[in-house]
């Protein structure tokens, strides 16, 4: 059997203390008997893109994923990307194509779940409750509640003081591990995959427990709390433990997260620059908010909004970035989308636009340069580290779906001061700290593999894309040639299948959330800084 174990964000850099210090003797013991290293994440390492592009093995070129909100050519609107917008087949539909039994539970982008034969899925992060049908089979949902009744989607942050997070999440952490462990044992799994979203959501809001030059960092708060936050690293390794030992000593056991972690405290707010440098005009803002908006906001009103089903039905879906329809597109030349880039206004694409695309090469240089010249005056650091056009990054039938300039902040160094967040919305001025959010994601996550045929010891940094051709070797199925990642060289064994075609995605959209649900999965987004 192979047991794939997701731990989103975790980073050796904030392990590997633990693991000399004897807190997480299940990691540690994994890590000495495995082949481990460094996994590259995707440029832009945000968990949507990232997990996409292991699931598929392909570069998001060919799955159509840059990030957790899409938008479409000729459209100003953006949506919620889920599950249903990875245009590629995962590793998992070609296994199940095979006839292996496949489970997966808590993989992110995997909501709405897809039926799989003979197989089992608890859909990850984007189920909006436990009451959304978040399982295929569908009588999988009553039956895990019943087994796990404390079962928990996601811990949410707003509303919570932190020492309330922490031990929250921990709850979590441990019901996760029973509902992985009970849904193990349900049937003779060929291949079984579970991710723990807890250590990014620990880390995006506690870094600055684990960092003492952090500018949020308080003593006397970091020594209170840390017990709390180490606790909740030692439910998953007693999870992962259990999980190991059921899965018995023949099978194959594949750590990884999807991108590392590192500390933050500055953010650039892109779109205000390109204001005041004249790629971009926002319409003039109200001084205070209309008569309407106001009693739209009114709480009792809201209520009876919600209780009215017919009123319900008929309101539009949520905007992921309203503030898109505060920006004057008759002198707006380029905009930072929520979609993870530089998008042009283009003449003949945008809905409005006005650049001539003859033009578009020669502003791309120009802007580049600007951007990569600015400095944040608190801490001299550049905020842009990295600006690619996206045919250089990306290959595939959906390339036209990315924003025409990728951007990537710093966020690999270890001090606060060095890394950066880029916001997208209107901000208060150019720069700004992050506070809530004290830590953000790295380029480097983990890798650590252990089983029969592989071989043991720190092996060379592979690429995320490289995980699905290697899981379906180890499965026995020779991958299929238009993935584009290779199989990690430190696993043996011989492919003696080849693997059938696993059928097409499914066709269902972000149509298929509710008005509640788009609100209730924009709301988690935004409390991680992903919106």
């Amino acid at each position: 059997m192979i047991l794939v174990i997701g731990l989103d964000g975790a980073d050796w850099r904030i392990l590997d203390p633990w693991l000399a210090q004897g807190y997480l003797p299940t990691l540690a013991r994994l890590k000495v008997q495995s082949g481990w290293g460094e996994l590259l994440s995707t440029l832009r390492p945000e968990s949507s893109v990232a997990w996409s592009t292991f699931a598929t093995g392909v570069n998001p070129g060919k799955h159509g994923v840059f990030g957790f909100v899409g938008q479409e050519p000729h459209r100003l609107e953006v949506h919620l990307n889920t599950g249903a917008s990875v245009r590629a087949p995962t590793f998992w539909q070609w296994a199940a194509a095979a006839g292996r039994r496949v489970a997966l539970l808590n993989v992110p982008m995997t909501y709405p779940p897809q039926l799989i034969p003979q197989g089992a899925v608890v859909a990850g992060m984007l189920t909006p409750d436990l009451h959304s049908p978040f399982t295929q089979p569908p009588s999988l949902r009553e039956a895990l509640l019943r087994a796990v009744p404390d079962y928990t989607i996601n811990v949410e942050y707003t509303g919570m003081d932190l020492p309330t997070f922490l031990q929250a999440t921990t709850r979590a952490i441990q019901a996760r591990g029973r509902a992985a462990r009970w849904l193990l044992e349900q049937d003779a799994w060929d291949l079984f995959l579970v991710v723990f979203t807890a250590t990014d959501r620990l880390q995006h809001h506690a870094f600055h427990l684990l960092h003492p030059e952090h500018p949020q960092h308080q003593p006397k708060q970091a020594q209170r709390l840390m017990p709390h936050l180490l606790a909740a690293y030692q439910a998953i390794d007693q999870a992962i433990e259990a999980l190991w030992t059921a899965a018995g000593s023949e099978s194959t056991v594949v750590l990884l997260s999807d991108h590392g972690f590192g500390p933050v405290a500055r953010a650039f707010y892109i779109n205000e620059f390109l204001a005041q440098a004249g790629w971009l005009t926002w319409h003039p803002r109200p001084s205070r908010p209309g008569l309407w908006q106001r009693l739209r906001r009114h709480p009792r009103l809201r209520r009876l909004k919600r209780a009215l089903p017919g009123v319900r039905q008929v309101r539009r879906l949520p905007s992921p970035a309203p503030w898109l329809h505060t920006i004057d597109w008759s002198r707006t030349r380029v905009f930072y989308s929520p979609t993870g880039g530089l998008r042009f206004n283009l003449r003949g694409r945008e809905p409005k636009g006005i650049v001539p695309p003859e033009a578009l090469e020669e502003l791309r240089q120009a802007l580049s340069q600007q951007l990569l010249a600015l400095r944040d005056p608190l801490t001299g650091q550049a905020p842009i580290a990295r600006i690619a056009p996206r045919e250089s990054l990306y290959q595939g039938p959906w390339v036209h779906l990315a924003p025409d300039l990728i951007l990537d902040p710093p966020r690999d160094g270890w001090h606060p001061w060095e890394n950066m967040v880029i916001r997208a919305g209107p901000g208060p001025a150019l720069f700004g700290d992050t506070y809530p959010i004290t830590g953000n994601h790295a380029s480097r996550g983990i890798l650590a593999v252990v089983g029969p045929d592989v071989q043991a010891g720190p092996w060379p940094a592979a690429r995320l894309e490289d995980l699905a051709p290697t899981l379906l070797h180890l499965l026995g199925l020779t991958p299929p040639s238009a993935m584009d990642g290779r199989v990690l060289p430190g696993v043996g064994g011989r492919a003696t299948e080849a693997t059938p075609w696993a059928g097409p995605p499914s066709s269902r959209t972000e149509e298929a959330l509710t008005r509640e649900e788009q609100e209730r999965l924009q709301e988690r987004l935004r409390s991680l800084g992903y919106l």
